[in-house]
């Protein structure tokens, strides 16, 4: 196992501190210099190498430990990794001692803010960042809002909320800023102000949550994107309740689920299921959503390597008839608790327009034993052949489609319409959840197909292109 070292953000993480890292600061560059630690300490009382130079060797303390460790391939120690950590922060704890003990200028107060941050000092570290910033009103770039960060989490943390307000508001003006960092200090703000319930300060922050959670999910992986924007919501929905609103509450939560089907993402979907149960267990969840028309659809088209019993096709091929995408595996018990009620689904809508696959993965094995592809795709047939499935199936060499499709857990069934659009996603193999995708099947099947679009130079006609 590899040993990597923690930057200030990670520190972070792993204190009580706070809750995530930040993404905006980088480590500083490795110095050109090797210096060992003890000799170096007869250097720095000289006064031979400034606050950034003592801040970066300590910050690059850890790293240059662990590259050492893997150039001579030395295998993962925790008690190792946890001493060189020790010995990074005693030496950050030196480093902010000897600096604390010159005159400070410039930026001098903010790498011994670094330094104490490194050293878990964080009450020395919020005050060092504030005479950074007191001392230099009009400072900017990474420094600053690395400062403002800190102070703002650090008094957050302390309950001194107009402060941390002050600071962040500073830091949403100002640049360089990444959406996850505003996530994780509007995260902040919004603890404090549900410790004091002062619910109605801390609603906009988990709103600005959500903005920066929906423009973190560009560059996000599926589950991280869909842990933060649930997240979110299930502040701003808690908020809402708090100030006797369920209303708005639920409704947030609606919003939810149909920004998981523009997506799309089949985990979002059910976190935001289950958060509509807990806060409005009454309420149909399945009507009550679905009274309106849904317009969602921001479709991949499906990666797959091999078919059985079904010709090769693309989405867009579909386009005109009513699709069901059934993300399944054969070691799964509740897709085959699904089975029956798919069996049926194709006999009684296929002649009306369904087509249905059955969207898995090779595995390299099945039921305890290696399988190579070929043999894989024959324990595929049989097994189609063994339950009786008359419907196709789509086998994927990689898991492009689950994530794509956010999918986490199986069975989860994607509905689209004739036009392309996906209208439901169902999780689980329940009575309940087969219900609704039954009505809703039966709703799209009897909507009118795409309407023919004449061509008035060639007089011809053809479908919609299909979106992209």
């Amino acid at each position: 196992m590899k040993f990597t070292a923690h930057s200030l953000f990670l520190l972070l993480v792993l204190t009580p501190v706070a809750s995530q890292a930040f993404a905006q600061t980088s480590q500083a560059n490795d110095s050109s210099r090797t210096i060992d630690a003890n000799s170096s300490r007869h250097e720095d009382a000289k006064g031979f190498r400034t606050a950034a130079q003592l801040y970066e060797e300590a910050d690059n303390y850890q790293q240059k430990k662990f590259d050492e460790f893997e150039k001579h391939h030395m295998p993962y120690d925790s008690q190792l990794a946890e001493k060189i950590r020790q010995e990074q922060r005693d030496l950050a704890a030196r480093y902010a001692i000897q600096l604390s003990a010159r005159k400070l200028e410039g930026t001098d107060s903010y790498y011994l803010g670094m330094l104490y941050i490194l050293a878990r000092k964080y009450e020395a570290a919020l005050e060092a960042m504030r005479r950074f910033l007191d001392a230099n009103p009009s400072a900017s770039g990474e420094p600053a809002q690395n400062a403002r960060a800190i102070i703002t989490i650090q008094t957050a943390k302390k309950g001194l909320l107009p402060e941390a307000e002050r600071r962040l508001a500073e830091f949403a003006n100002n640049q360089p800023q990444l959406a996850d960092d505003r996530y994780v200090l509007e995260n902040w703000l919004v603890t404090g102000y549900f410790k004091v319930k002062d619910y109605q300060h801390a609603l906009p922050h988990a709103q600005e949550m959500l903005a920066a959670a929906k423009l973190s999910a560009k560059k996000k992986g599926p589950f991280e994107r869909d842990r933060m924007l649930a997240e979110a919501v299930t502040s701003i929905s808690e908020l809402e309740l708090k100030m006797n609103k369920p209303d708005e509450a639920v409704s947030a939560v609606q919003d939810l689920r149909r920004l998981a089907l523009e997506l799309p993402s089949g985990t979002l979907y059910k976190l935001a299921l289950q958060r509509l149960l807990e806060i409005a267990p009454n309420l149909d969840p399945f009507t009550s959503f679905y009274k309106d028309q849904i317009t969602a659809g921001n479709l991949k088209e499906i990666v797959i390597n091999e078919w059985i019993d079904q010709r090769p096709v693309k989405l867009a091929d579909l386009r005109g008839q009513v699709v069901l995408l059934d993300f399944w595996a054969p070691w799964c018990g509740p897709c085959r608790e699904t089975f029956p009620r798919l069996q049926r689904w194709h006999k009684q809508y296929k002649d009306k327009g369904l087509v249905i696959l059955g969207i898995t993965d090779f595995e390299g094995q099945a039921e305890g034993k290696a399988l190579t592809p070929a043999q894989e795709l024959d324990y595929l047939r049989d097994f189609k052949k063994k339950f009786g499935l008359p419907y196709g199936f789509a086998i994927a060499s990689a898991a492009d489609n689950d994530l794509n499709y956010g999918v986490s857990s199986f069975p989860t069934t994607f509905l689209i319409d004739r036009h392309g659009v996906l209208r439901f996603i169902s999780i689980g193999a329940s009575d309940l959840e087969a219900a609704a995708l039954q009505k809703m099947i039966e709703k799209v099947i009897d909507e009118p197909a795409p309407a023919l679009k004449k061509i008035e130079a060639g007089n011809s006609e053809t479908l919609p292109k299909p979106s992209p």
